[in-house]
């Protein structure tokens, strides 16, 4: 027992060379038991979600073989704020260029897909963040005009809480001793 506490440091690197080995043996026999599909189509029950999805497919390989002819992407579409009278913006018409179909695998199709997903994610924060600027401005509008209003409002105030302040011996008070400790030593005066 002894000897285990001794050499503990020893059978810490004897566990841990184990279990990568156990682990790059488990690894080796998922890579083997993973196929590829019999097609690379999927079925879906969904008509709907079998046309998006193949809507996305084919726009995904239109823009890989784009990228591997050397053509340059056109630039995203810009999108207006939404406007402040509710009306909503004309609808952006997409081009869709029919090209031949290339056998793309499917991490390819996939990493595509991931890809399309968070440019939407992307778009949809640009619009929030757009509806927050226009928010922003509108705030700052309405509080220059209240602040304009309590800047003529304030010198009658002041006025009157000066002269309150003056006929109050707790205020007096108070003025001296903040004179005292804020302004300057009793050495420097003159």
């Amino acid at each position: 027992m002894q000897w285990i506490f001794d050499h503990l440091q020893l059978l810490f690197v004897i566990a841990g060379a184990v279990a990568w080995w156990l682990n790059q043996r488990r690894q080796a026999a998922q890579d083997e038991d993973e196929a590829p599909p019999p097609h690379p189509e999927a079925t879906f029950d969904d008509p709907e979600l079998a046309e998006r999805t193949r809507r996305i497919r084919e726009e995904i390989q239109r823009k890989i073989e784009q990228r591997a002819k050397g053509y340059t992407q056109p630039p995203p579409p810009v999108l207006a704020p939404p406007e402040a009278d509710g009306e909503a913006p004309p609808p952006v018409r997409e081009v869709v260029v029919a090209t031949a179909p290339r056998a793309a695998s499917r991490g390819e199709i996939q990493r595509q897909a991931e890809v399309l997903e968070q440019q939407a994610a992307l778009a949809e924060r640009l619009r929030e963040a757009e509806a927050m600027r226009t928010a922003a401005r509108k705030r700052a509008a309405f509080e220059a005009a209240a602040a304009g209003a309590a800047a003529e409002e304030a010198p009658a105030a002041v006025s009157a809480s000066w002269s309150e302040e003056v006929r109050n011996p707790a205020a007096m008070r108070r003025a001296f001793l903040l004179r005292e400790v804020l302004g300057p030593p009793v050495a420097l005066r003159r």
